[in-house]
């Protein structure tokens, strides 16, 4: 939302906005079930830490770049990149964070917090933009994301699959999973 707001501010043209929509849409429909065959065999809890690190450096980075419209288009396309890594390592590691009787519970309060913040952020960005200004805006959302990768590193993953789920996930490969996924799309119309 930041960034459609600030390129419309730099160029005045919708389609320029349009190119930050395009840099965030890519990488979703590209990466997104790649990640998340990557992201099914590494630690969750180490994803989620490192792509907040990472998406705040970049932001950072952006500081000194923000009315080059070339390089917002470069960072929001790799920040696509990393939240592609970062959304399939979310919901799935709330049943190693909780037991199995309030899973009902988190799944519900997790998603009221993604749908919340979306709104949230919708509605706050211009005003927050207005406040404190665009560099700085932009280091508040980098300082968010390192508070978050923080709090996640306090996470204690108590409860764990089964033995038998992670030597079967081992045994497989990740172009059999590639394969398995693409074929799945391919065959369902819906």
């Amino acid at each position: 939302f930041f960034l459609i707001l600030i390129v419309f501010k730099i160029t005045h043209s919708n389609t320029a906005v349009s190119g930050v929509v395009i840099s965030f849409t890519i990488p979703a429909i590209f990466f997104g079930s790649l990640a998340g065959v990557f992201v099914d065999r590494w630690n969750k809890k180490y994803v989620l830490i490192i792509t907040n690190v990472l998406r705040a450096l970049l932001l950072i980075l952006l500081v000194f770049y923000l009315n080059n419209l070339f390089v917002i288009y470069l960072i929001a396309f790799i920040v696509s990149i990393l939240t592609q890594f970062f959304i399939p390592a979310e919901s799935p590691i709330i049943p190693h964070v909780v037991q199995k009787k309030h899973l009902l519970s988190a799944n519900a309060l997790f998603g009221i917090g993604i749908f919340g913040s979306m709104l949230v952020a919708f509605v706050l960005s211009g005003p927050v933009i207005l406040l404190f200004g665009e560099k700085q805006t932009l280091v508040l959302l980098a300082f968010i994301l390192l508070v978050g990768a923080v709090f996640i590193s306090f996470i204690q993953l108590h409860y764990q699959k089964t033995v038998t789920a992670n030597v079967l996930q081992k045994s497989r490969t990740i172009f059999h999973d590639m394969k398995h996924t693409l074929l799945h799309i391919s065959q369902r119309k819906v």
